[in-house]
């Protein structure tokens, strides 16, 4: 991740910064509480998803955005956690799917699915 922010000063507009998180842990480290969360293929281990939710809760408050990346699984626990996923953020977070012909046209596939969540 640093290699990317490294890469991409050019068009940073502010601060970027990777470091490592542990689900559910202390956030205090990476207060104050960002502009931007960018999370990619995170919703697919169903113990984990409360701890997931609980750090996006931390870590935001009403003006952060957070992008979450995700392929649509359609077999085995995967499918469970994307509704458990769903159930948990929608209780703290107003979410809207961008829409696929807002996507990148060389990147974009119907199986993968960006949400921009917002705190209520």
């Amino acid at each position: 991740m640093q290699m990317n922010i490294d890469c991409n000063q050019d068009v940073l507009e502010g601060p970027a910064t990777a470091m490592e998180l542990k689900w559910g842990g202390d956030v205090s480290k990476f207060l104050p509480h960002p502009n931007l969360i960018l999370m990619s293929d995170c919703i697919y281990y169903m113990e984990a998803l409360d701890d997931l939710v609980k750090t996006m809760d931390d870590l935001s408050n009403k003006d952060t955005h957070i992008l979450c990346c995700y392929e649509e699984r359609t077999i085995g626990q995967n499918v469970e956690a994307q509704r458990k996923f769903t159930k948990l953020v929608e209780a703290i977070f107003t979410v809207n799917e961008v829409p696929l012909a807002e996507q990148d046209a060389e990147y974009r596939s119907e199986d993968i699915h960006i949400l921009h969540l917002m705190k209520r």
